[in-house]
């Protein structure tokens, strides 16, 4: 295989592991949950409400918003200043414009946080 075809693939396949592997072993938590469910029922009759409450129950604290605009607007704004100072072109398009892309979500999680109130999870 020639070292130009490799190069894509390897790049390509990477990308694809670094965005599947949470989505695999969230799934992977969810399956014991469900299973230790299953087998409480099986045993006592009844599901224990500390692991119905753990399936049910949304883990994101009341700063991920916060967290998650912070992270988004920092990496779009470090990529708009990198695109101003340089001319360098991503597929076309200027680099600063892939910086609006992350920045202006990462305002709208930081406004989500002090605009929408979420109640504290336990």
């Amino acid at each position: 295989m020639e070292v130009a075809i490799l190069v894509p693939l390897i790049v390509f396949a990477s990308i694809v592991l670094i965005i599947g592997t949470p989505f695999y072993f969230h799934h992977r938590n969810r399956r014991v949950i469900y299973d230790a469910i299953k087998t409480s029922v099986e045993k006592t009759g009844e599901a224990d409400p500390k692991l119905i409450a753990a399936i049910t129950h949304d883990a994101i604290g009341p700063n991920a918003d916060l967290r998650r605009g912070i992270l988004l607007a920092s990496f779009g704004a470090a990529l708009f200043i990198i695109g101003l100072l340089s001319d360098a072109d991503i597929f076309g398009a200027p680099v600063w414009t892939l910086g609006l892309v992350l920045l202006l979500p990462g305002g709208a999680y930081i406004a989500f946080h002090f605009f929408i109130p979420r109640e504290p999870t336990v």
